[in-house]
């Protein structure tokens, strides 16, 4: 059976308000978190098949620390 894990992305940033939504990035905060997530993914050994991610900045950004931190070695194939 497959299962599904859904990640939101990290706390972003709100200061520059002449910034487009799509272009917001991550704050402090979300990258303290994002690889802290990505840490108890593998701490729980979750290897998942496929991974997904809205082409948006901040949700790029979370999905490749989060990676990054689950799976050290591994890549995040990036589709255009």
């Amino acid at each position: 059976m497959k299962t599904v894990i859904r990640v939101r992305h990290a706390k972003s940033s709100g200061k520059d308000p002449g910034l487009e939504d799509f272009d917001r990035p991550l704050n402090k905060r979300g990258k303290r978190d994002a690889p802290f997530m990505g840490k108890k993914l593998r701490e729980r050994r979750v290897h998942p098949d496929l991974s997904l991610s809205s082409p948006v900045k901040r949700a790029r950004k979370t999905a490749k620390m989060v990676a990054d931190r689950a799976y050290p070695g591994n890549s995040i194939p990036v589709i255009k």
